[in-house]
């Protein structure tokens, strides 16, 4: 299993971990980690992306529920 075909595997804080290493390497690493880097980065930053967004769906709708239920509570004390 290659590197690549590993990511979506990766656990929240190995994906962010993996992904500052490559990004460091894209800039300072000799030319073939920039290489290994410049392969691995698009993959990572879509996979990071993913995740962050489907975290922000989540708080999104925990929010909407919260909200509801303190509207209720409102208008079952009012």
């Amino acid at each position: 299993m290659t590197l690549i075909e590993r990511i979506p595997l990766l656990n929240d804080q190995e994906l962010v971990s993996l992904l500052a290493n490559a990004r460091r390497l894209d800039i300072v690493g000799t030319p073939a980690q920039r290489t290994a880097a410049a392969e691995v980065l698009p993959v990572l930053e879509l996979e990071a992306s993913k995740r962050r967004q489907t975290t922000l769906e989540a708080a999104t709708k925990k929010r909407g529920a919260t909200a509801a239920k303190r509207k209720a509570a409102a208008a079952e004390a009012a």
